[in-house]
């Protein structure tokens, strides 16, 4: 149990520290109100030995043992998973078995552990201090779902619309293939392909995930995997039936940053105004227009909601958002996360 009155300094690992997340992890981890202790950063085989300053100080990367009994990571009182989904399900229960609290972001954990969006509500966070296991969702979840929690009290029916996705979602390799792609294809030269094996660069691509099979059901004919557990993380977030978050996913050629085009049908009646004040009331959403572009939101923490208009067949509206992948939805959500454990005593 943590004391906030006399905080004791904890001892966080971050797990998949030379990650684009976990880079942004070590970013903003200081600027929390998390004590922070001693960290310990791990990572794959490949990427140990790195050295990594983190406020004026070299922390060496530790490759992430196969046994985590072993004792490197004795003493740890949170463990934050910045890794790819097949790692979080090895490593975040055995973690969870040992006492560690882990904070799984991405959601890889989401069928062990409650699916937590701050803004929306920390009433999940006595039961996953209990099992040790916490899940903070996908960046397009924790964008959508926020402004679904900030419309609450004019009970929202359903939400549909198109999310795109940036090369930073396949990670720092997206992003820097994408960076390859632009260079070669301005040198008229074969461009890299080996993370979008069709291309990106100057394109979309209309497909995210595996499309469905049609054991699924023919309401969810066309739809894909990615899709369908983004829209399963909201209806879980939001409290909506499955059947009412419908949200197709498009990979856009940008280096960051996740965007929404919605539609959001109301139970109430609402005017534009009276919308704009919910939304503002939220700590994490900013209003206005125009609304910035994906790269303006690159290392802020906020999400930004701007194209408000109402729906001209009644009973809804419709919006454009916007937000940084990664500072809004991966690092800021999990450390908002772990603040509120922290601050609650249940660390």
């Amino acid at each position: 149990m943590s004391d906030t009155s006399d905080p004791r300094p904890l001892t966080i690992a971050v797990i998949g520290a030379t990650g684009a997340v976990g880079g942004d992890l070590l970013a903003a981890l200081h600027r929390s109100a998390l004590p922070v202790g001693e960290l310990r950063l791990f990572a794959s085989p490949a990427s140990a030995g790195r050295t990594i300053e983190v406020e004026g100080r070299d922390h060496r990367v530790l490759a992430l043992p196969t046994d985590l009994s072993g004792g490197a990571l004795d003493g740890v009182d949170l463990a934050l998973l910045a890794t790819a989904a097949e790692v979080a399900r090895r490593v975040g229960p055995a973690l969870a078995e040992q006492g560690v609290m882990v904070v799984d972001i991405g959601g890889a954990l989401a069928d062990r552990a409650p699916l937590v969006v701050p803004a929306l509500g920390l009433s999940a966070l006595p039961e996953a201090a209990r099992a040790r296991l916490v899940c903070s969702p996908s960046a397009p979840a924790v964008l959508v779902s926020t402004l679904l929690g900030g419309l609450r009290e004019l009970a929202p029916l359903s939400v549909r619309g198109t999310v795109l996705l940036s090369a930073g979602a396949a990670g720092r390799a997206g992003v820097e293939e994408l960076s390859g792609q632009v260079v070669a294809m301005f040198n008229q030269k074969e461009p890299p392909r080996r993370v979008f094996h069709a291309g990106l660069a100057f394109d979309l691509h209309g497909v995210v995930g595996q499309p469905l099979a049609a054991s699924h059901g023919p309401e969810l004919a066309g739809w894909t995997d990615a899709e369908r557990r983004v829209a399963d993380e909201v209806a879980v977030l939001a409290e909506l039936p499955a059947s009412r978050v419908a949200l197709g996913l498009v990979l856009a050629p940008t280096f960051s940053g996740v965007s929404a085009a919605l539609q959001i049908e109301l139970e109430h009646e609402a005017s534009l105004d009276e919308v704009r004040q919910r939304l503002e009331d939220g700590r994490t959403v900013r209003l206005g227009d125009p609304v910035p572009g994906p790269r303006r939101a690159v290392g802020r923490a906020s999400a930004f909601v701007g194209r408000l208009r109402l729906d001209p067949a009644g009973g809804g509206l419709h919006l454009w958002a916007v937000a940084d992948n990664l500072r809004f939805g991966a690092t800021g959500n999990a450390l908002a996360i772990a603040t509120a454990l922290w601050r609650d005593g249940l660390l």
